[in-house]
């Protein structure tokens, strides 16, 4: 899960910087372990740093703030998503989503005011700034996988059929859609994508989405020159452990080993350099940063070896 944005709309409901906060846990969350193994948690626990009254606004108000953050999306992006939990975040609320919409597949939070529940009209912004850029990103990563669907999802199918071979395991969907934020991400790997401009994206890639699987194709291609994005995309791997004794040291050969097997892999996307994580089995249910597990971290292979 990344860090929270903080997007600016012309009707400002979005909260635009961080606050002193109580680091208090609603009543719910004690009975729930400081962590647990990755493979049983579905977002039990699940509370960023909040004050105690944004967490029970949040709460109290779970519906309506669905139905902004939903609203959100579709007047800024054209695409349907569904509000999947909302959390009290700082001296607010943040609201996660999953779309599934003409293909395009991702998952991300929105930040919001406690007053965005009387919200009314329109949503639509004409923010460029650098946040609302980072929301942009986080979308076109489904975008991205659309793009290269069949390419991924043989990416997916080869971590799936080498778990038990490799000793890992993934993020759970309930998981994912509860907590994580990170544009398209599946159980075992997540996709990044450039951040670009809300008006570059309402120019070069919304138009797109209705379009049919040939022409989304040569769209994104098109939209890349335009952008002039050349860099790769990243295909990051979130692997967990299963080994009960797990170290980095009896694990490392078997991450090795997984690494070359996929370098090999016929049919990998394109323009994308894919990295192979493991870390331990278990993972914290309060805030579930992978990255606080401080994983093995492998390079399936450089950039210019791309083929």
């Amino acid at each position: 899960m990344f860090k929270r944005t903080k997007l600016i709309l012309i009707a400002t409901i979005l909260l635009s910087g961080c606050s002193t906060t109580n680091n208090e846990s609603n009543k719910e969350t004690k009975s729930v372990p400081e962590e647990m193994e990755a493979s049983k948690y579905e977002g039990q626990g699940f509370q960023p740093s909040a004050e105690k009254d944004a967490i029970e606004f949040a709460k109290k108000h779970r519906k309506e703030f669905e139905k902004v953050g939903e609203q959100f999306f579709k007047d800024n992006f054209g695409l349907k998503v569904k509000a999947t939990n909302v959390v009290g975040k700082d001296d607010g609320v943040e609201v996660y989503v999953h779309c599934d919409d003409h293909g395009i597949v991702f998952n991300a939070s929105l930040p919001l005011y406690k007053d965005a529940i009387h919200q009314k009209g329109s949503m639509r912004s004409n923010d460029n700034g650098d946040d609302m850029s980072m929301m942009v990103g986080t979308v076109l990563s489904g975008f991205e996988y659309r793009a290269q669907k069949e390419k991924y999802d043989n990416l997916y199918k080869f971590f799936k059929e080498n778990e038990k071979k490799y000793q890992y395991t993934g993020f759970t969907k309930e998981a994912i859609n509860k907590t994580q934020n990170v544009g398209y991400k599946n159980e075992y790997f997540y996709i990044t994508y450039s951040s670009r401009s809300l008006k570059e994206y309402r120019k070069y890639y919304e138009p797109l989405i209705r379009k049919n699987d040939k022409e989304f194709k040569e769209g994104m291609e098109r939209a890349r020159k335009e952008v002039n994005y050349a860099a790769d995309t990243d295909a990051v791997a979130t692997l967990f452990s299963t080994k009960k004794n797990f170290t980095k040291r009896n694990t490392i050969n078997d991450a090795i080993k997984l690494s070359n097997k996929l370098y090999n892999l016929k049919n990998k996307p394109d323009k994308s350099t894919i990295t192979i994580q493991i870390g331990k089995p278990t993972i914290k249910t309060k805030k579930p940063f992978y990255d606080d597990n401080h994983p093995i971290e492998l390079g399936v292979y450089s950039k210019d070896e791309l083929h």
